[in-house]
């Protein structure tokens, strides 16, 4: 049998995980900080776990498990013929994404953070989902775009604080005013236009009883004009057994 490269990180990808705020906590005194933390923090599994899943675009499917670890999430990919991992890590001055195994781990080049992963379009920095620990994040005035999948949102805008590193100059994230559950993500470039967008298309209840993403679609938008949808990839995730 092959050994597992891991992709560890902490509380990875936010991607999906549901949040649960009480709702008082979110109606009376929104904090982008506080609203992002619980987002954050539940994407933890609340017990020792493995979780089996695919990355998907067209015909090409990349299976991957994530499992749970000591509050540390693990992401194994087959892609290319090998067993791949990167880790992000969290650092004073910000997060960086590392890749090896544990013995010998490497910075990721930063010319890398926005390279697709095998034939998806799902990237390194989409898995890892740093952007959401961005600091100095704030909440954008109410709209008619604040409500996703009929659910009323936060809207909250962080600015890369690094803007040469990666494809985002900054990214919105969508919050349940009730539930606190994260349901869209936008990723935009510096010239303002969307570059992808990180539907949050269903979820499942798992087994000690707390919310996970059971699937997110991942659209690619075209460069040239960010409303076409150029392509779309998956997450998808099996219910636990």
């Amino acid at each position: 049998m092959k050994k597992l490269a891991r992709v560890c990180v902490w509380w990875l990808s936010t991607m999906g995980f549901v949040a649960t705020l009480s709702v008082s906590a979110v109606a009376e005194s929104p904090s982008p900080e506080v609203l992002l933390g619980s987002v954050r923090q539940t994407t933890l599994l609340q017990k020792k776990q493995d979780l089996q899943g695919q990355l998907r675009r067209r015909s090409v499917k990349i299976p991957f498990q994530i499992n749970q670890r000591n509050r540390l999430l693990c992401y194994l990919y087959y892609a290319n013929e090998r067993w791949e991992r990167f880790q992000l890590d969290f650092q004073e001055k910000g997060q960086k994404l590392y890749y090896g195994d544990s013995k010998s781990l490497k910075p990721l080049p930063v010319e890398k953070y926005q390279e697709s992963i095998a034939d998806t379009d799902i990237s390194y920095e989409d898995l890892s989902m740093r952007f959401l620990y961005w600091k100095d994040g704030k909440i954008l005035p109410e709209d008619s775009s604040s409500v996703v999948k009929g659910r009323s949102c936060w809207v909250i805008q962080l600015a890369n604080p690094t803007p040469s590193v990666g494809l985002y100059a900054w990214v919105r994230v969508w919050i349940d005013k009730e539930n606190g559950a994260m349901w869209q993500l936008d990723g935009i470039d510096a010239k303002g236009e969307l570059r992808k967008r990180f539907l949050v298309t269903s979820v499942m209840k798992l087994d000690d009883g707390n919310w996970f993403f059971k699937q997110i679609k991942v659209e690619t938008r075209d460069p040239q004009n960010s409303r076409r949808v150029q392509s779309l990839s998956y997450i998808d995730m099996k219910s636990p057994e």
